[in-house]
């Protein structure tokens, strides 16, 4: 009673024209954070090294084809290249130090596994286990 109702147009509204969107910027961006927090585990380093790859890889092309086709989220590929660039010297770091370490105790490793294979019960098993920790803290 009394209430006014909303005049409803009957034509449609028309939003303004935006300008388009970089589904790889998006996609580098996901990429790019996944690669860095594999990296940052520790132990997904690899994946971290192989993702890193692929986000700066799309994130070039993301920011190159969005800059000539004029997307508005250009941010999003840039961060996600400045992630898998971190991501990649993450995994390169790691690799490095995990590649040394292993190298220089090969002969604990030799050690463990011979022990390992002359370990008859549970008892020895726990031995060559200890062993090796001690081996690899020196």
């Amino acid at each position: 009673m009394g209430a006014t109702e909303p005049a409803y147009s009957a034509q449609p509204r028309h939003a303004d024209p935006s300008r388009p969107h970089n589904g790889l910027g998006v996609a580098a961006l996901v990429i790019g954070v996944a690669s860095l927090v594999a990296g940052l585990s520790f132990l997904l380093f690899p994946l971290a090294l192989l993702g890193g790859l692929v986000g700066l890889i799309i994130g070039i092309i993301a920011l190159a084809g969005g800059r000539a086709r004029g997307a508005t989220n250009g941010g999003q590929a840039t961060a996600g290249l400045i992630c898998s660039i971190l991501a990649l010297v993450v995994a390169v770091f790691l690799i490095v130090h995990v590649g040394t370490w292993a190298a220089r105790n090969t002969s604990t490793f030799t050690r463990f596994d011979k022990c390992i294979v002359k370990a008859n019960d549970r008892a020895a098993v726990a031995t060559c286990i200890s062993n090796f920790a001690n081996d690899v803290r020196r």
